[in-house]
């Protein structure tokens, strides 16, 4: 059955194809129709319910163009989805570690990196589950637009991807899987900026795991950049892997101050296969 549409609804769905805007909220469907709120959540409905925008979430829609003809297909790509929960955004963490090649497991929970504080930090849409990261301001940096299966939107860079990553394990796989990612890009990764990275976020515990890191997997970084990590490690000892996770005991290592208590068989046990 042919898609119909309304006055009101040709005009809204044109101007979003002229646009290129693939979301929609019913605010801008009043700006764009110059209506009442009543008005365009009605239109919204109609088109709703003529296969013309589908629901993401609450007040939010995703336009469905003529171009996927009268059946009317949703996109199925969950970084679209995902690009339209939150704004400011970009997806860093597991999932940006896998579209960067630098994981070759794809993770089923989606993690979008944002300034926005929500109650709600985990969110399920159309059976994916979006984990929303806050990030102070001053560490929500280093993403840029990419074509991600067909979708314009913000992901973070490889090295922005595995600085998030070595700042919150418990996101990318833990230490096993972020040696793995160290390894993987160790050719593609610009060492000078992980670095320049790794020091504007001021974490002495985030320049110790890196530091530590790069010394295990004996990775391809200059003496300068080894040096500006270690300038940034501060004078207090802490562990590689959260306490919670691995424990307590481990070995010492007096250059980065920073005692390893993952097991050497877990970190690097994906090392080992790549």
């Amino acid at each position: 059955m042919a898609r119909s549409l309304s006055t009101l609804g040709a005009k809204l769905v044109l101007h979003l194809e002229w646009e290129e805007q693939p979301v929609v909220t019913i605010e801008q469907a009043m700006e764009i129709l110059d209506c009442s709120y009543d008005s365009a959540r009605q239109v919204i409905r109609r088109l709703v319910r003529d296969k013309w925008l589908a629901p993401i979430t609450r007040g939010k829609y995703e336009l469905i163009p003529a171009e996927r003809g009268e059946h009317a297909f949703r996109d199925s790509n969950p970084l679209f989805v995902g690009s339209a929960l939150v704004d400011p955004y970009y997806f860093s963490f597991a999932t940006a570690a896998y579209f960067h090649a630098l994981s070759t497991q794809a993770s089923a929970t989606v993690y979008i990196a944002t300034t926005v504080r929500r109650w709600q930090r985990s969110v399920t849409v159309r059976d994916v589950e979006y984990r929303l990261v806050r990030q102070r301001p001053a560490r929500f940096f280093g993403a840029v637009e990419v074509d991600a299966y067909g979708t314009k939107v913000m992901m973070a860079t490889p090295e922005k991807t595995v600085v998030d990553c070595l700042d919150r394990p418990g996101y990318a796989g833990e230490l096993p899987g972020i040696a793995a990612m160290l390894w993987r890009g160790k050719s593609q990764l610009n060492w000078e900026l992980v670095a320049d990275y790794v020091l504007r976020f001021r974490s002495y515990s985030l320049a110790q795991r890196l530091g530590y890191l790069l010394d295990v997997l004996g990775l391809p970084v200059s003496a300068e950049v080894r040096d500006r990590i270690l300038s940034g490690t501060g004078d207090s000892t802490r562990y590689l892997g959260r306490r919670g996770r691995w424990g307590t005991g481990g070995q010492y290592n007096a250059t980065w101050r920073i005692v390893d208590n993952v097991p050497r068989g877990h970190l690097l046990a994906e090392v080992q296969v790549v």
